[in-house]
């Protein structure tokens, strides 16, 4: 789910004379997006077949929360800068619009034809309001508007969170606190615990919402709004900073499940943000690796600190210590991966990261669309079987509409992206 990092490429940039690149991309970058992406593909068909792995997943250890902890960490790696390249606010969103929804709107189509005729099964709570759902669905900030009965591809929910995340970083540019990373992903790792400790969940629409918390989310919305605007440095700036702000705060504060777990996906995509300043030479790797270190001390504590709760797409019962394991386990891939930047990758890891948002959406239909093995061959027992034609099966898909849908719209994307910038440069 997270961004190619093309539209940042230079090779005058601090962090591109640090980083092995082919392409135009990082190779480090890409070789974590292929491993995320494929743990996420394994996940899901792993649940499918063997039910002995959901109990596994469960309680130790999450393939799929695995890959995108680490799609997180890359989101907040390279959006922040692909925002600072000299480009105007405008262009970055044109960029962000072309990266994700033509894609996402393709296979979200797909989903509601399969499951019109049968195929594909969708949230328990979908027929509730068909209407709403479909228009939440399409403005990707489904997650925060309705929650899991909304959701109709299984995978989508985080982009709910890219999305609200990318308004953050806009902000943080309007108001030029950008590149003071370090305080700002220290306070969302602080958030971490006043949210797990105090904040409701769902505080506008959920069961538990009242007049106290929609007053609450009022106030915290003016009060980010009238900040930002007053640091604006222009009238049109101000009032994006007050839409902006109008739209992120109460979708980050109507999240559905446990708020310590969506406040920790927040911090961890501000620490990305600091692993990135640090490459960039812009911060010593005395504070940049202490600021990492501090993130996982915070998923650590609040692992020890959450009880046992609802999972909210499938209703499973989560021991947080599976979240700990998980999520610091993600944290020392991307660590161990940023430390061998200057490598090569395998080819293979670094196709499957080119491919790597066509393969997060496309295996969930593939999977309700390719036919279950019936039968053992040559020894091989049906279950091996079909996860192979499910993952292999994905691939190829997802190498189409890489092909097909993806680089076409993107390429669409930076076409329109050099028209804005070459009309926001002085003349």
């Amino acid at each position: 789910m997270t961004t190619s990092d093309e539209a940042v490429a230079d090779p005058n940039a601090p962090v591109e004379r640090k980083v092995r690149t082919r392409g135009g991309r990082f190779e480090f970058l890409d070789a974590l997006r292929g491993l995320a992406a494929l743990a996420v593909v394994i996940h899901h068909c792993s649940e499918v077949l063997w039910p002995g792995y959901i109990r596994f997943s469960t309680e130790y250890f999450g393939a799929g929360v695995f890959g995108v902890i680490v799609f997180f960490i890359v989101s907040g790696f390279i959006i922040p800068a692909s925002l600072e390249r000299g480009r105007s606010l405008g262009a970055f969103w044109a960029g962000r619009f072309f990266r994700l929804f033509p894609l996402f709107w393709g296979c979200l189509i797909a989903a509601l034809i399969l499951h019109a005729v049968g195929v594909y099964g969708g949230p328990p709570g979908w027929m509730a309001s068909p209407a709403w759902n479909i228009f939440t669905n399409f403005t990707m900030a489904h997650w925060f508007l309705s929650g899991p009965n909304s959701q109709m591809v299984i995978v989508a929910w985080t982009l709910s969170y890219e999305l609200v995340f990318y308004m953050f970083v806009s902000l943080l540019f309007i108001g030029r606190l950008n590149r003071r990373s370090v305080p700002l992903a220290v306070l969302a790792i602080g958030a971490i615990f006043l949210a797990a400790l105090f904040l409701p969940v769902s505080m506008i629409n959920g069961s538990g919402a009242t007049l106290t918390t929609r007053l609450a989310v009022v106030i915290a919305t003016a009060v980010v709004a009238v900040f930002f605007a007053r640091r604006a440095a222009t009238k049109r700036s101000a009032a994006a900073a007050v839409l902006l702000a109008s739209l992120a705060i109460p979708l980050a504060l109507n999240q559905p499940g446990p708020s310590g777990y969506s406040a920790a996906i927040f911090a961890t995509m501000f620490v990305g943000t600091v692993m990135y300043r640090m490459t960039a030479g812009e911060i010593s790797a005395k504070l940049g690796w202490g600021v990492f270190g501090l993130a996982i001390c915070a998923i650590i504590g609040l692992a020890l600190l959450q009880r046992p709760d609802l999972e909210p797409v499938g209703g499973a019962v989560v021991i947080w210590k599976k979240y700990g394991i998980t999520m610091i386990a993600a944290y020392l891939l991307f660590a161990a991966a940023l430390l061998l930047r200057r490598h090569s990758f395998p080819r293979p890891l670094l196709f499957l990261g080119r491919i790597s948002y066509s393969l997060y959406f496309v295996h969930a239909l593939a999977i309700n669309f390719l036919p279950k093995c019936p039968v053992s061959v040559a020894g091989i027992a049906a279950p091996w079987l079909t996860f192979c034609l499910w993952v292999f099966g994905s691939i190829a898909l997802a190498t189409l509409t890489y092909h097909k849908v993806e680089k076409p719209f993107l390429d669409l994307g930076h076409r329109l992206i050099a028209k804005l910038d070459a009309r926001a440069q002085p003349r």
